[in-house]
């Protein structure tokens, strides 16, 4: 069963694309992409003074008959920096984010706010620390604080979205982002994340109606060609998705994200599979913090048998999005192949916590029950086996008309119920051969007297 993820607790300092239409020339270190609560961006007078970017100003250089050229058209307005002071301060946050000091960091962006109050990057910070903590209602919160002051900035929108998303409220991260990509049509970013909302949707013509208005000022704008990608995927116009794949990675190879769509191509692909894992491993090397590139390669390294490398990325990956079930579930797998019962009973109940009907986790637990047998702590065998009858009986109601006829659990319940059977008559055959030993002993005893 597939898992979707939609986010290293050493976090990546990049500087976002904050100051107008972003160009598509390869660039290093690459834009940062957010997936599931977003990255740190660097604050940078020279990129927050806003205006057009280059690329795009040499888009259409010439006046337009109607009275703007190209450049005019899609360049926005400056975005005000920070004072110098709030700077500092966040930038301070900045390194003891990397750090791994999480405490100092959020002091710090505090800080930030308190000599700037409309410091919206150390909101959208805050939001991140919050939203990796497992604290979906107050990293929501700042990201929302953080678009009270700029309207249009990309990241906060993004992780309101991703948040939306990763919920199953897909509706509610199309309304949430509407508005923004309908008043700030000059923010590429927010149309490329319009697009790419409206794919998860599947409203797929006005997503590509989305990408097409940000490719207009820039057709090298690799985060609309990524929507589309994602658009033409969706749509089973895999001639196409490849095409634009290798269009964008033309522009920039460094962009992580393309090499994760990448690797999801060449998974599917007969043959391709060490080709697949390269992908995914060339995604994680561009952004450590990829949390669905860490769990596809995990489950490519899991199925391979290499249970320390896919337990490593589990990890890494339940620290950047905690309250997303898919991990834990992921996590138990890992934890089960590597013989920690324990731990993987606890990841199991961990996702099903987060999703109280979620029958993977049910299906896990039955598999480590049934592996552990009376391994398991606390647990002879036919308590463990008759356990895992119960975690797959449950697994399957919870599966319910998707449950397929050929479906495993269906024969891991037979061979249960044989494999519970042939115990219990081994322990009564242990129980009568002891208790003859100890009438024998005890007649011998008597004998001797």
């Amino acid at each position: 069963m597939r898992l979707r993820v939609h986010a290293t607790m050493a976090f990546v300092v990049m500087i976002f694309a904050t100051q107008g239409c972003k160009g598509g020339e390869p660039s290093t270190p690459p834009d940062a992409e957010v997936t599931s609560g977003g990255e740190l961006p660097m604050q940078d007078d020279s990129v927050e003074k806003g205006g057009q970017s280059p690329a795009i100003a040499s888009t259409d250089a010439a006046t337009s008959p109607w009275g703007a050229t190209r450049a005019e058209q899609c360049s926005r307005p400056e975005r005000t920096p920070m004072s110098s002071k709030a700077n500092r301060a966040f930038k301070r946050g900045l390194d003891a984010a990397q750090a791994n000091d999480i405490a100092s960091a959020q002091q710090h962006f505090q800080d930030t706010l308190k000599k700037d109050a409309r410091a919206y990057p150390a909101l959208y910070n805050l939001g991140v620390l919050a939203d990796r903590s497992g604290d979906e209602r107050k990293a929501l919160d700042y990201y929302q604080r953080s678009l009270g002051v700029l309207p249009d900035y990309e990241p906060a929108a993004r992780g309101i979205t991703t948040i939306e998303i990763r919920r199953g409220d897909v509706q509610d991260a199309v309304a949430s982002v509407e508005p923004i990509a309908r008043d700030h049509r000059t923010n590429l970013e927010i149309q490329a994340l319009y697009a790419e909302v409206l794919v998860e949707a599947r409203r797929y013509d006005e997503a590509w109606m989305a990408a097409r208005r940000a490719l207009k000022c820039d057709e090298r704008f690799v985060p609309a060609l990524i929507a589309l990608i994602k658009a033409s995927r969706a749509q089973g116009r895999d001639e196409l998705e490849d095409s634009i794949l290798d269009q964008a990675m033309a522009i920039d190879a460094n962009v992580a994200e393309l090499h994760f769509l990448n690797g999801e191509r060449l998974k599917d692909e007969p043959g391709r599979l060490r080709d697949a894992l390269e992908a995914y491993l060339r995604a994680v090397q561009l952004r450590p913090d990829y949390a669905e590139a860490r769990m596809a390669l995990g489950i490519q390294l899991l199925a391979g048998g290499n249970y320390a490398d896919a337990l490593s990325h589990f990890q890494v990956a339940e620290k950047l999005v905690p309250t997303l079930p898919a991990v834990h579930v992921n996590l138990g797998d890992a934890y089960r192949a590597s013989q920690r019962w324990t731990d993987a009973q606890q990841a199991y109940r961990r996702a099903i916590e987060l999703e109280t009907k979620l029958p993977e986790a049910h299906f896990g637990l039955g598999l480590l029950y049934l592996s552990a047998g009376g391994d398991f702590p606390g647990l002879d065998e036919v308590s463990a086996l008759e356990k895992s009858v119960g975690e797959f009986k449950i697994y399957r109601s919870q599966m319910g008309p998707r449950l397929g006829r050929d479906d495993q659990s269906e024969e891991y319940l037979r061979d249960l119920d044989r494999m519970i059977q042939r115990a219990k008559r081994r322990i009564e055959r242990d129980k009568e051969r002891s208790a003859r030993e100890t009438e024998r002993g005890a007649r011998e005893e008597a004998g001797a007297e």
